[in-house]
């Protein structure tokens, strides 16, 4: 068998090592037809139909500007690809360090639900001290492949003041696409909103699996109203979810077959308003009310003033955010069993004060808050929480993440009297006594190699998470 599998191996490097270099055909450019010539709707230069013939490929690649895309976050329609595909007067670069413009894209939720992409392009090299940003918006049911398009048509007005600027500038031509039937734009505040700029969202799942021994259930609903101005920030929300896992436990010796049933219910009401005050300054309140079984909580009601500070300008906010928000104001509860302080019931007056700093930059992105928080009656019901997520760029190819927080716990008000049983423990029902709490990830990324990375082939993508049974040897 290993034999064969050697032999199957060596006929496969013969037939590999007779294929033309670059994957072109013989005698020809990389993707060309025999006799070198340009692929179809391709002139010499690699440049599309219609733009003036140049210098050939090799010439366009050493004078072409150099681009690194840097989409932080989760950026839809972020498609690496498809940019490197249609954007192709420029060579995309594996490292910012390599690079003589980098696109900065951080995607923060709008009012409309969708996303502002604020795409920011920054010049290094020979273009260092040169920058630019523009912000393309999406709505939450646009398909990926209009964000991804807006996206490049964004990127390729960007980058028309740097591409002037290069020896290929009179190789690039730009028109303008006027509305089919008009001669003017239309402006957005000449629109009737029938809603009135507000946004609501209805969402609902609903998972089961089952085994001949266990059986889950997970079931969540979400409701949400929202509205968003320059003036003002309206959020109202519900949600509640249901879990219940069934264990059928056979008999033993010295024990009959029982079954253990696990159910646990959360529903939460919530609403939050905010006014501007300013550049710097804003003010909100914030309500809620809710039931958890978690949290040994029947009834949990919240009124919460806030005031919140920015030390940097809110038109900044994609790009850094150092604020300080400080709430306080009286919580009810009503619990499910008498708590370890004898109660039943309680209203407590609490505050809390977190400090939060938030930065994307060409280094990378961080975000890091500390959250204290105490009960008025009590000062030794306090919580104090670090935690934070660091994401850094340290040189070619190298990347440093960090996430994780950690707490110093001792405002567990809500504990009940007779503590919990074996099943509440391992099936984790209700919440336990603790005084700290930390959570860490930690992950180090080295890339090397080739530069240059404009090739876009996506061959057998298809095998997904299934190509690991693409072997020889099966398990």
């Amino acid at each position: 068998m290993l034999a064969a599998v050697v032999r199957a191996a060596l006929v496969m490097l013969c037939f590999v090592s007779t294929l033309p270099a670059q994957g072109g055909p013989p005698g020809g450019r990389p993707g060309g037809p025999p006799g070198g010539g340009p692929p179809a709707g391709v002139v010499p230069g690699g440049m599309p139909a219609g733009v003036v013939a140049g210098p050939d490929s090799a010439t366009l690649q050493s004078e072409a500007i150099r681009v690194f895309l840097d989409c932080q976050g989760r950026v839809r329609g972020c498609d690496r690809d498809f940019f490197v595909t249609e954007i192709n007067f420029v060579n995309w670069m594996r490292d910012r360090f390599d690079a003589d413009v980098q696109l900065l894209v951080v995607a923060l939720t709008n009012g409309g639900g969708g996303n502002a992409n604020t795409i920011t392009f920054i010049g290094r090299r020979g273009f260092a001290g040169m920058e630019d940003t523009l912000v393309v918006n999406s709505l939450p049911n646009d398909p990926e492949d209009k964000i991804r398009r807006d996206l490049a048509r964004a990127f390729k007005l960007g980058l028309a003041r740097f591409v002037a600027k290069s020896p290929i500038a009179s190789r690039i031509d730009m028109r303008y696409a006027a509305p089919f039937g008009q001669r003017q734009q239309v402006s957005a505040a000449n629109l009737n909103d029938p809603w009135n700029l507000w946004l609501y969202n209805v969402g609902t799942n609903l998972f089961v699996t089952a085994e001949e021994q266990q059986q889950r259930l997970n079931g969540s609903l979400n409701l949400s109203a929202t509205r968003v101005t320059d003036l003002w920030k309206v959020n109202l929300s519900a949600t509640g979810s249901v879990r219940e896992d069934k264990f059928d436990v056979p008999a033993r010796p010295g024990r009959d077959a029982f079954t253990l049933v696990n159910e646990q219910r959360t529903y939460n009401a919530s609403s939050l308003v905010v006014r501007s005050l300013g550049a710097h300054w804003s003010a909100g309140l914030k309500l809620g009310v809710g039931y958890s079984d978690f949290l040994n909580q029947d009834l949990a009601v919240r009124a919460q003033p806030a005031i919140e500070y920015n030390v940097f300008p809110w038109t900044e906010q994609t790009r850094r955010q150092l604020t300080f928000l400080y709430n306080v104001g009286p919580n009810y509860y009503n619990y499910q069993r008498t708590t370890v302080f004898d109660l039943d019931e309680e209203t407590r007056y609490s505050q809390q004060l977190t400090a939060s700093l938030f930065a994307r930059q060409p280094w990378g992105s961080s975000n890091i808050s500390l959250d204290w928080i105490n009960y008025l009656h009590d000062f030794d019901r306090n919580a104090l929480t670090l935690s934070g997520s660091l994401d850094l760029r340290l040189g070619r190819g190298f990347s440093l993440d960090i996430r994780g927080s950690a707490a110093r716990i001792n405002d567990q008000i809500y504990l009940p009297r007779d503590g919990n049983t074996e099943e509440e423990i391992l099936l984790q029902r209700q919440a336990l006594q603790t005084g700290f709490r930390i959570t860490t990830n930690i992950g180090i990324r080295y890339t090397f190699g080739s530069i240059y990375n404009t090739i876009v082939n996506q061959r057998f993508s298809s095998l997904g998470s299934s190509g690991g049974r693409f072997n020889f040897f099966f398990f």
